[in-house]
């Protein structure tokens, strides 16, 4: 049973290692799907994409209903019978209105156009998050590959060194070279045991790195690798691009340099929002009204005729009387006097603005200062972009030197190596001389990996830079 549980717990530990085995491509979404900047883009976008729809809505009238239930005491005039009321009256109010702005200088049309820009640069500046994201995974993942190749290239020559100390070990006992070569050799191997330990220690602050970057929880980051395609035969090759070729397709793609044109058209745009505050605007409103009375009251069946009044005497001495009739009434119906109060009205309203503390030249100035600052932002963006352009192509091309002059010296150390080894086995050189030749190639395989993949940090920087597709 215990070791069918072991089993278990072994395969299970396998699959987890070997889900996280992750390619770049995998490493980038995990980076995007959790990195803040990136989220905060978002929700900036949205927030755009609403400004938006908000500028587009403003451009039709406006349409708002009221309504009103209240109570009067004391004496007043009722709005609806036009009579004193000195008891207490209930009274209701519905209200209809809208207002539309015919013409307002085109500040409502700029405002669309500006609230579009927003949101297009909003999506450029998501974007642009993006590709910051993508080039700090590339730059982790080529340390973390870098590392790894040389963690290999350091356990086949401690390997190859251990295989001479046998060698050299049967030679001692055999008397055919002095013990002092086989001390040397055990001292070249702890050296050489030491730079893997290096090399290890560089990779596991590379993996750290990687998992910081990729926000992994602590049960991810314990079993986190990458998978990337053998690099070890590519070979590079001597650039031939242009700084000029590269930043006319960078300036083409490259969503931060988008997004400081978009916001300078912006500006241009709130220039003209603030001009409009100076110009006549038309404004048409149209309303439409109803309500109900407690007063208003009409006659309820015929009228009762009662007993003549006494109102005075004639010259004569006779009496005169006046007709006594009275009404039943009762309060019209609700329905009834919403249909009857029914009003309305309209209005064209021309308003010219003539003293207003020059808050429209003001305005109009401070848009104009922000739109030199967005045209001084555009230009500060394509120039970091074209340093970055540039650093990256040299940095290719100095990958490129110094992987040709380290290639050379590898196969003319190697070869060195080999002679050495030979005349070592053959008593003719010193295990000092044998493990200054074994350095010398070390070194040399160490130049060519740091070169490899400094080469392809800037191959694949350039891309990122020129928008193409992230591959390796």
């Amino acid at each position: 049973m215990r070791a069918f549980l072991t089993s278990v717990a072994l395969g299970i530990g396998a699959a987890l290692s070997a889900q996280q085995a992750w390619t770049l491509d995998e490493c980038v979404k995990r980076a995007e799907a959790r990195n803040l900047s990136i989220q905060r883009a978002m929700y900036d976008r949205d927030f755009a994409v609403q400004g938006q729809e908000a500028a587009k809505w403003s451009l039709l009238p406006n349409l708002n209903a009221a309504a009103t239930h209240g109570y009067n005491w004391g004496q007043t005039i009722d709005r609806y019978t036009n009579t004193f009321a000195t008891d207490r009256v209930r009274t209701n109010n519905f209200f209809l209105s809208s207002n539309w702005t015919l013409f307002g200088g085109l500040s409502q049309q700029n405002q669309f156009k500006k609230a579009k820009l927003d949101n297009l640069s909003a999506e450029e500046s998501l974007a642009a998050a993006r590709v910051d994201v993508q080039s700090g995974v590339v730059a982790r993942f080529m340390e973390m590959l870098s590392a790894d190749a040389r963690i290999k290239a350091a356990n086949i020559t401690a390997e190859r060194t251990r295989e001479q100390i046998t060698l050299t070990e049967a030679m001692v006992e055999a008397g055919r070279t002095a013990r002092v070569e086989l001390l040397d050799l055990r001292s070249q191997l702890a050296r050489e045991e030491y730079d893997i330990v290096t090399a290890e220690n560089q990779y596991q602050q590379a993996r750290l790195r990687m998992a910081q970057l990729l926000q992994l929880t602590p049960q991810e980051s314990s079993v986190f690798s990458i998978s990337a395609p053998q690099l070890d035969a590519f070979e590079p090759q001597e650039p031939v691009v242009s700084v000029e070729q590269v930043m006319q397709r960078v300036l083409e793609t490259h969503p931060a340099y988008k997004r400081t044109k978009l916001d300078l058209e912006s500006a241009e745009r709130s220039i003209d929002i603030a001009r409009a505050g100076g110009i006549p605007s038309l404004q048409f409103s149209a309303n439409v009204a109803s309500g109900y009375s407690g007063r208003d009251e009409v006659i309820v069946g015929a009228p009762i005729v009662g007993s003549p009044y006494l109102a005075g005497y004639t010259e004569s001495g006779e009496n005169v009387y006046t007709p006594n009739i009275s009404y039943n009434t009762e309060t019209k119906s609700f329905g009834t006097q919403l249909k009857d109060n029914v009003n309305y009205s309209t209005s064209w309203t021309l308003s010219v603005p003539i003293l207003n503390g020059r808050s429209a030249h003001t305005g109009a100035q401070q848009a104009r200062i922000r739109y030199e600052q967005a045209r001084l932002q555009q230009t500060d963006q394509e120039q970091q972009l074209q340093l970055t352009v540039q650093q990256a192509i040299a940095d290719q091309r100095a990958a490129f030197k110094q992987f040709r002059a380290a290639s050379n010296a590898y196969e003319a150390t190697g070869e060195s190596l080999r002679y050495a080894t030979e005349r070592f086995q053959q008593g003719s050189v010193t295990a000092l001389e044998l493990s200054t030749a074994k350095a010398n190639l070390n070194k040399a395989n160490a130049d060519m990996i740091t070169a490899r993949y400094s080469y392809l940090l800037a191959e694949k920087s350039l891309e990122i830079l020129q928008g193409l597709p992230l591959t390796l």
